[in-house]
């Protein structure tokens, strides 16, 4: 069968680590026998009518683009998933992995990508619902992952706020700042902890330019402002000690929400797109009161929700997204 792959839903620079996993999803797609078809392959260039229009069963795209995001790649690939769903057309696509703060960065040897169709967050589907354990279990021994039991805290624990990026498509164009403002009125009435504010990596600089506009009574950790290579990795492992001894971690929807959940930290979440949703706390009233359900047969689907750059480029990616939709 042809399966269609959008190029354009990367950046037109043909480099880097999105561009390359789109190559080796062609490689998959012919490992299992089938015919990849790179649509504007070398188109540059503005966004045109038609451009994202599939045609094929199966379309493959990088990434996510939200409903405010009518601009360049996100844009694009909102316009792709759109007419996807009218037409009945698949749509598989990749995004960074998940569990980054315990060691899974895209420049770990054994990186795993998440796939899933339309969307890479909570309102994608990995086809992974009650998963059997065995690739969370792999995982945990990959990158010493600590699954621990829900913490109970201590009277004078912090809650930690976890900002991200105005600009990344998750967010959909709502400024972190604006969202904190909001969650702190509702939150602040109800505890007297200390708030700590742990901007997001890309927008450390950004952030300590607006510092005044956050109340007093918060700490805004601002630390390195500017990353190369390796540093950013490091600061994503440096999540691990902020939560330790936390009461709460509250965000929108960063990943980083799936890495508190499995510490055990209860967590606050203001959008269902967060893949920890179905583990998450939502109402930010019951901040002094988290609830703690199950988090087993979460966990183990994690383990399907994310797969290496050799399953991409063998064909096994593709081979279970396709039989799973019955092709």
């Amino acid at each position: 069968m042809d399966v269609e792959i959008f190029r354009r839903t990367v950046k037109d620079r043909r480099r880097g680590a999105s561009w390359e996993l789109l190559q080796h999803m062609a490689e998959g797609i012919r490992a299992c026998g089938d015919n990849p078809i790179m649509v504007n392959e070398h188109k540059t260039g503005d966004w045109t009518q038609d451009e994202m229009e599939p045609t094929a069963k199966i379309g493959c795209m990088f990434g996510y683009g939200g409903s405010n995001q009518m601009h360049h790649t996100k844009g694009r690939r909102r316009d792709l998933v759109e007419r996807a769903k009218k037409k009945g057309i698949h749509i598989i696509t990749f995004d960074g992995g998940i569990l980054s703060s315990f060691g899974n960065t895209i420049t770990h040897p054994k990186h795993h990508w998440r796939v899933s169709l339309y969307s890479p967050m909570n309102n994608g589907n990995f086809l992974s619902d009650n998963s059997p354990p065995d690739r969370w279990e792999m995982m945990k021994k990959l990158w010493n992952v600590k699954y621990e039991p829900w913490r109970k805290s201590n009277q004078n624990d912090p809650i930690l706020f976890v900002l991200q990026p105005k600009d990344n498509w998750s967010m959909n164009e709502l400024d972190p700042i604006e969202w904190f403002k909001d969650v702190y009125d509702k939150i602040r009435p109800a505890t007297d902890r200390p708030f700590l504010v742990r901007p997001h990596p890309n927008h450390m600089a950004h952030i300590e330019e607006r510092i005044k506009e956050f109340p007093e009574d918060c700490k805004v950790i601002i630390g390195q402002k500017f990353f190369s290579g390796d540093e950013k990795k490091y600061y994503r492992f440096n999540f691990q000690e902020a939560i330790a001894n936390c009461h709460a971690v509250v965000t929108h929807n960063s990943t980083a929400s799936i890495d508190s959940c499995v510490r055990g930290i209860p967590t606050f979440v203001t959008s269902d797109l967060a893949i920890c949703w179905p583990v998450a706390n939502k109402d930010l009233n019951n901040i002094e009161t988290p609830e703690y359900p199950d988090r087993d047969q979460w966990v183990h689907d994690i383990g399907y929700k994310q797969w290496t750059e050799e399953e991409i480029r063998n064909g096994t990616v593709f081979k279970r997204f396709k039989e799973k939709l019955g092709y």
